[in-house]
């Protein structure tokens, strides 16, 4: 069978028309634009774009959250967390701004200023008042 067929709208024309097993089925072209922008048919040359702009914008913000998750700070190659310890052990803290209630406290070390005030000094006075009130008064 042909692949074309003939019509005949008042004066006849011919529509594009392809032969699949016996059963004629319209040609339609698909039209996409060349490299000078201009309308051409899709071909090897000329393929049918199959990008769309704004899925690739969503892509990469949806790659650049999985590669940057929320909490990694890029400056330090590490995480930022906060969290409330119920119970366990917290070995470093860099700063401490606000403490609601603290019941026990082990050991605590390096401390600079205790209400305000030197801390070392006020701790070397309470050694000295200690010493004094125990050995000083045993000293014949």
């Amino acid at each position: 069978m042909a692949d074309n067929l003939a019509v005949t709208p008042g004066a006849g024309a011919t529509v594009a028309a392809m032969d699949n097993g016996g059963v004629l089925h319209q040609r339609s072209l698909t039209q996409t634009l060349d490299t000078a922008g201009l309308p051409c048919d899709v071909s090897a040359d000329a393929p049918m774009p199959t990008a769309d702009a704004g899925s690739q914008g969503l892509l990469l913000r949806l790659l650049q959250m999985v590669l940057a998750p929320l909490g990694y700070d890029k400056s330090l190659q590490r995480y930022r967390q906060t969290a409330v310890i119920e119970s366990g052990t917290v070995t470093t803290v860099g700063t401490v701004t606000t403490v609601g209630t603290l019941t026990t406290v082990g050991t605590l070390t390096n401390q600079t200023n205790i209400g305000g005030y030197n801390a070392d000094a006020q701790v070397r006075a309470n050694i000295n008042a200690a010493w004094a009130l125990t050995v000083r008064s045993r000293i014949t």
